[in-house]
């Protein structure tokens, strides 16, 4: 059973605006309709644990079933995760993926296992407390509902608790604001994936 903390952190964040982006202020959507990202970030404090993180917004030049492909993609996590050492597929858990990641320097990282479950157009993903885990947790999801012209409009949300101490005192702020920005990696692999299926087809 997982902790009622993280349950409950986890129910305010995919309870935040929904896929469709119907919370969005005016100006919020004409810049998601420029091709800019939007994030709104979130810090939240429940039983005792700390969490921050958000959701972003994003516009894709692709349909929902390449982006969750993408993000399905154990391989790609590498690139599509903000400073990701290693992304490695090791088991399951009622056939759904785990993957232990890596993030960090040559002189500072963190570790731990993450649980992805795929479910329609997204996944949602939490970390598994029961393996070595170097923050104390993690929780989010992407979400792709599909637009007009064959386009995407991807919602990510992730909410991390980095746990007590030096590392949260000194890189909190930019584990945050590195976390809201995979929708723009994920645009950005999509759009050399396809500039390289053009250049194939010439």
């Amino acid at each position: 059973m997982r902790p009622l903390a993280p349950l409950a952190a986890a129910a305010v964040l995919f309870a935040a605006p929904a896929a469709e982006a119907d919370g969005l202020s005016p100006s919020e959507t004409a810049r998601l309709l420029r091709g800019e990202a939007v994030s709104r970030a979130q810090q939240l404090d429940r039983a005792g644990r700390h969490y921050v993180g958000g959701v972003t917004y994003a516009i894709v030049d692709a349909a929902p079933r390449e982006v969750t492909a993408l993000l399905g993609d154990v391989g790609s996590w590498r690139r599509l995760l903000p400073r990701t050492r290693e992304a490695a597929l090791v088991g399951e858990a009622a056939g759904d993926p785990l993957i232990d990641l890596t993030h960090g320097s040559a002189l500072l990282q963190v570790s731990y296992t993450l649980r992805m479950h795929r479910e329609g157009d997204g996944v949602r993903f939490w970390m598994d407390g029961s393996r070595h885990h170097d923050i104390d947790d993690a929780w989010g999801y992407a979400r792709a509902a599909p637009m007009p012209g064959g386009r995407t409009l991807l919602t990510w949300g992730i909410l991390v608790d980095m746990g007590p101490g030096l590392l949260r005192e000194l890189f909190e702020g930019e584990v945050q604001a590195v976390a809201l920005t995979v929708p723009d990696r994920v645009r950005g692999v999509l759009f050399e994936r396809s500039a390289r299926g053009q250049r194939a087809a010439r």
